[in-house]
């Protein structure tokens, strides 16, 4: 038995707006994220927030809204970041150096890609690694200063809603473990599983029905017969090289 060491498995990379679309995002490319600023070997563990929160309790109540009215918010992600500073500031081979200079003007657009536990963290990007994707500002920056501890300077992330959880890295090869065919009865479900490089592939994938009045499918990719007949569900995810189908008849 062994455990994944943490900080040694932890890719994160600042991808500036205009070098990435919102739907690339959702695939990246090794090439995108190659031109992109690998911010790993500048971060410091102390402060380390970057995923997925709570959705907010929104209380702004109508004036025809009952008493202790609340509407949920919508989904969170937030992100908090330490890096190093380096005394040289001239030295634009320091990854502590580049750091500073990507967020040493607040308020700009980009999106952090952090891939967890695949590889260490010194691997290169590898087309079906397994990345969280998400959209931010980078905002304010803090200097951080305390007794003996190394001088870092801190970067919040204002979340800008676009969040793509365990997506792949684009040109993973094609969708496999879809049967070209399958049978339900009326009422029945199953559970389609698209793979890609070896990895489920559910949480980013899309599944489309051709026939709802036959077979419904949600997002998640659970079909269910709904009447007698046949209907075709494609499967696609934005890091395979085509989209496959299958042909379910429902008895």
């Amino acid at each position: 038995m062994a455990k994944v060491v943490s900080n040694e498995y932890v890719k994160i990379a600042w991808i500036l707006d205009g070098n990435m679309t919102p739907a690339q995002a959702a695939a990246p490319t090794v090439a995108i994220l190659n031109a992109g600023i690998d911010l790993s070997p500048a971060i410091a563990w102390q402060d380390f927030t970057l995923g997925a929160t709570d959705s907010d309790d929104v209380d702004d109540r109508g004036i025809i809204d009952p008493a202790n009215y609340s509407a949920r918010g919508f989904a969170n992600f937030e992100a908090t970041l330490s890096f190093f500073r380096d005394a040289n500031l001239a030295d634009t081979t320091s990854a502590y150096v580049t750091a500073w200079n990507a967020f040493k003007v607040p308020r700009t657009y980009g999106y952090l890609v952090m891939r967890v536990a695949e590889q260490r963290y010194n691997t290169a990007w590898t087309a079906g690694d397994r990345v969280s994707v998400f959209r931010f500002i980078a905002d304010t920056i803090v200097d951080d200063v305390s007794g003996d501890d190394a001088v870092k300077f801190t970067v919040n992330f204002l979340p800008q809603g676009l969040l793509y959880p365990y997506t792949r890295v684009g040109g993973a090869g094609t969708i496999t473990g879809v049967a070209t065919t399958n049978t339900l009865t009326i009422g029945a479900s199953k559970v389609i599983t698209p793979i890609i490089a070896t990895k489920d592939a559910r949480a980013i994938a899309t599944f489309t029905s051709s026939d709802t009045t036959k077979v419904r499918v949600t997002a998640n990719g659970v079909i269910t017969g709904v009447a007698a007949g046949t209907s075709t569900i494609t499967v696609n995810h934005p890091s395979a090289t085509a989209p496959v189908t299958q042909t379910v008849t429902v008895s």
